[in-house]
């Protein structure tokens, strides 16, 4: 298959024909004989075709809770926005700590996903359940109650495991003790992140904090550990406390004020590694009642095309947040994050200057919900690839529930 249109390419926009074989960019090219090329697939030179996005962060639910999201909705959701490859959350029901659920798990996303995945593991009971994880997951998520909770001998066995095997180690930094009372404040936020770049730092270990909710938290963490990289989600960019109340405004990290909301705004041309969404589907019973997080993916890129025609973000900022910063710290830039020869195919083409009234009841994702409901933003996903396949062509999914596969199966752009 040949696809020709304006491709954002090497830091700029160019009319170019992508040649795809096998699921792989095989060849790029300026101009082409068309008459001996029959196969050729126009993208309006209205829209561009960009590196296909990463979400880093987002719970697919699924197990004994698929009432909320299942590997199917969730994925569909996905596709929808853009996104090409998701990392699922491992705080499911029952928890991915263990090797059998790992691999279970696994076992789901792989009859289920319609893009490609990565699983995150979560930080296991005892070190039986640790050697050999990594052959399955992307990484390592740990929350703060498990920072309470284990004792830090074991915590260390499997920090130093982590390092020794170069495994990056996500890292929900509230300070524990008050993140299990239930406290809010920003100095629980602070106090998390600084302890755990401190710690991270002292034995070099691949860390990477998510959800940081004001700028001046990530100059603590980098200040103390430069390595150490962080993302921020669409909520905490553009909503503030004010914007939304409890109970559906409840999230950990919860929305900061206004000041915060402004510093991390200016911060995606800074201090901010990746934008990832938390995505966090819950039901709208559950969400009355209070339950933590909203479903994000199928506004990510609306949030990023409206911060980009407010002359916020430029496009090419818009990559590295969303492509290939994710690639970059997980390992995968050898065949992820950027439009190549020898990369996978994955691609998402987008409008970005059409206007959009945020309908969450047309989402795909299982909750109908959306901190976004009735807004007005910007940019349009008009077709989503992955490895060459189109998955969505801006209304439907067209591909079957198990197209997706664990991103760690490919090595160099091929299965």
């Amino acid at each position: 298959m040949i696809i020709e249109g304006r491709v954002f390419y090497r830091g700029s926009v160019r009319e170019l024909y992508l040649f795809i074989d096998g699921g792989v960019i095989k060849d790029i090219r300026l101009s082409i004989d068309k008459s001996q090329s029959p196969n050729i697939r126009f993208m309006d030179r209205g829209n561009i075709i960009l590196p296909g996005f990463i979400d880093i962060h987002v719970h697919l639910r699924d197990f004994e809770q698929a009432y909320k999201e299942d590997f199917y909705t969730g994925t569909a959701s996905a596709a929808a926005g853009g996104v090409t490859v998701v990392f699922d959350m491992p705080n499911t029901v029952p928890r991915n700590n263990r090797l059998s659920i790992l691999q279970y798990r696994d076992s789901v996303a792989d009859k289920k996903s319609v893009v490609d995945y990565g699983l995150y593991y979560g930080l296991p009971p005892n070190l039986d359940e640790l050697f050999g994880f990594e052959d399955i997951a992307i990484g390592m998520k740990v929350y703060p109650d498990d920072l309470h909770s284990y004792k830090i001998d074991h915590i260390s066995d499997v920090m130093i495991y982590n390092h020794a095997k170069d495994i990056v180690t996500v890292f929900h930094a509230e300070e524990p003790d008050g993140y299990i009372s239930g406290d809010d404040s920003p100095s629980i936020e602070r106090e998390g992140i600084k302890y755990i770049a401190g710690y991270t730092k002292s034995i070099g270990l691949p860390t990477h904090i998510t959800h940081v909710t004001c700028r001046s938290f990530i100059f603590d963490a980098k200040n103390i550990y430069t390595s150490l990289t962080v993302d921020s989600t669409p909520h905490h960019i553009m909503l503030s406390s004010e914007d939304l109340k409890y109970p559906y405004g409840r999230v950990r990290p919860p929305l900061r004020d206004r000041e915060c909301v402004e510093s991390l705004v200016k911060e995606l041309n800074g201090l901010i590694d990746i934008y990832a969404t938390d995505h966090a589907p819950h039901t709208w019973e559950e969400k009355m009642d209070g339950f933590n997080g909203f479903p994000g993916l199928e506004t990510a890129y609306n949030v990023l095309a409206t911060l980009y025609n407010k002359g916020v973000l430029s496009l090419n900022r818009i990559v590295e947040l969303y492509s290939t910063n994710p690639a970059i710290r997980f390992k995968l830039d050898n065949i992820l994050g950027y439009i190549e020869v020898g990369y996978l195919a994955n691609l998402t083409v987008v409008d970005l200057y059409s206007s959009v009234r945020v309908d969450p009841t047309k989402f795909f994702s299982k909750a109908k919900h959306s901190p976004f409901d009735g807004m007005k933003l910007y940019g349009r996903v008009i077709s989503t690839f992955v490895r060459g396949v189109e998955v969505y062509n801006g209304e439907d999914i067209t591909v079957k529930p198990g197209y997706g596969v664990n991103i760690k199966s490919f090595k160099r752009g091929f299965k």
